[in-house]
């Protein structure tokens, strides 16, 4: 006998609806190919920017600014201090905006031009400031800068929270944002050698480039916002908390605690294989001529195995794929350890397996935060897709400066001297470094994500039932 209307239980009708979402939801998470294409752009235009800093500014401001080198480094550090407070800041003040150009896209179309013009000022120090003067207008121009890339980069990494809820979609979208970052990262480094050598004073140079980068980055952020839009009804009810408690409830979220932790031991691997590179091509390989060809191959390798790392995702999980490619990396580097001198064809091997286990780095951790975050919307009821970015980009800053900080302390504990041939102890010290210790650290994070709780099918259950909590909500409560 068929049911009447009025004998249909509103948990019924609760479940059919919620049942509809997830319908809807699923039919609207394929992304368009010209949205992946155009959110990689973006990823290029913001790791030029990171690649040009990393390589050129310091020596930029010594050699080129004439600034020395103590008070250079001094204000970058003092500028440094506001870097780590404006990620989780700005995370947490977009998940609290409400515009006609949505939470995340109000932020890009707004900060594309001032991020323009600051990169800019970045590299244009007039000359002959005092020591006083060079110090505040570095000071200054860094954090005007690093005020803007914030303001653009955490609502953009955000954006790939919301545009899509499906688990693999969303890695098809990283990945194209790991091929965008793979390409900025080898622009960066390249393309500012190639401006700054066409010019005979090299301050013109970098102020040429400057400007270059900065008209690029400051496209590539509108072309984001114009095309891209976030979904209506993809996010829930607005955060209520204070940035404090905020950034407190994201580390009660057991999947991101997971997650961070492994990413941060990562990026310490990867920071202290970066900074020591040069020292172990230099002085363990006697092969200083071969750095650039060796970076390359490392970079052209992690970025053409960037698909290869999506597919395994789907086949198997996001976090399961991640832990086999750091262990593949990891693996590799322990040979290095062992490299005799002047062994350049094994260290060429070496960098390929272990630039194919590295470029899962490039995009799967990237891909599982966006998971954690309806992890924790079903629990709390809020989104902050905003905040959960800021604190992972102050780990990935913090995890950055503890690589650095251990290269030199361990370098100057085994009595490295530079610019003349290493005395045994230094190159054990450099060998260590770069195999055993980044080795260490990669296996630690491997059972962190092997056993990571997240996985497709646990994802999909979190939606369907954060579906459920939509459907029964009442309208205020989405808005």
């Amino acid at each position: 006998m068929d049911a009447s209307p009025a004998s249909v239980s509103p948990a019924s009708t609760a479940s059919e609806t919620a049942s509809e979402m997830a319908s809807e939801m699923a039919r609207k998470a394929r992304l368009p190919l010209a949205w992946k294409w155009i959110y990689a752009v973006g990823s290029l235009g913001l790791t030029i920017l990171i690649s040009a800093i990393g390589f050129f500014l310091l020596i930029f401001y010594t050699d080129v600014a004439l600034v020395p080198p103590a008070l250079a480094s001094t204000a970058l550090v003092v500028a440094k201090i506001w870097d780590t407070v404006n990620d989780p800041l700005f995370g947490w003040l977009s998940d609290r905006t409400r515009s006609r150009f949505g939470r995340r896209r109000v932020y890009l179309i707004f900060g594309a031009l001032p991020l323009a013009l600051s990169t800019y000022l970045l590299w244009s120090v007039p000359r002959g400031l005092s020591p006083g003067w060079a110090f505040a207008w570095i000071a200054l121009t860094y954090i005007v800068f690093d005020t803007f890339f914030t303001v653009v980069q955490v609502p953009m990494n955000a954006l790939a929270a919301e545009i899509t809820p499906d688990y693999d979609e969303r890695t098809s979208l990283l990945a194209y944002a790991g091929v965008g970052a793979v390409v900025g990262y080898l622009a960066g480094s390249i393309l500012m050698r190639v401006i700054v050598s066409r010019f005979s004073d090299p301050g013109q140079g970098y102020a040429v480039a400057g400007a270059i980068f900065g008209v690029l980055v400051g496209l590539s952020v509108a072309l984001v916002a114009w095309k891209i839009r976030e979904p209506a009804g993809m996010h829930g009810k607005q955060s209520t908390l204070p940035i404090l408690a905020a950034i407190r409830a994201t580390f009660h979220n057991r999947p991101f605690v997971r997650l961070l932790t492994a990413f941060s031991l990562a990026r310490v691997s990867f920071t202290l294989l970066s900074a020591v590179l040069a020292y172990y091509v230099t002085y363990q390989l006697g092969a200083e001529e071969k750095l650039t060809l060796i970076i390359l191959v490392l970079m052209l390798v992690i970025g053409l195995f960037i698909p290869v790392w999506r597919l395994l995702a789907r086949r198997w999980s996001k976090g399961f794929a991640y832990g086999i490619g750091l262990t593949v990396a990891a693996v590799a580097l322990l040979f290095t350890y062992l490299l005799p001198q002047g062994s350049v064809t094994g260290m060429f091997v070496i960098v390929a397996v272990a630039g194919f286990g590295l470029s899962a780095h490039w995009v799967l951790p990237w891909a599982m935060l966006p998971d954690v975050v309806e992890y924790d919307e079903e629990r709390t009821g809020q989104r902050r897709e905003g905040m959960y970015y800021g604190v992972y980009g102050l780990l990935d800053k913090i995890a950055r400066t503890i690589g650095i900080f251990a290269v030199g302390w361990v370098l100057d504990f085994f009595g490295y001297v530079p610019n003349v041939a290493q005395s045994a102890r230094s190159l054990q010290g450099i060998r260590l470094l770069f195999g055993p210790i980044s080795s260490i650290l990669l296996l630690l994070a491997v059972p962190l994500l092997l056993t990571y709780p997240i996985t497709r099918a646990s994802h999909r259950e979190i939606q369907e039932r954060l579906a459920a909590q939509r459907a029964t909500a009442s309208p205020a409560a989405g808005e």
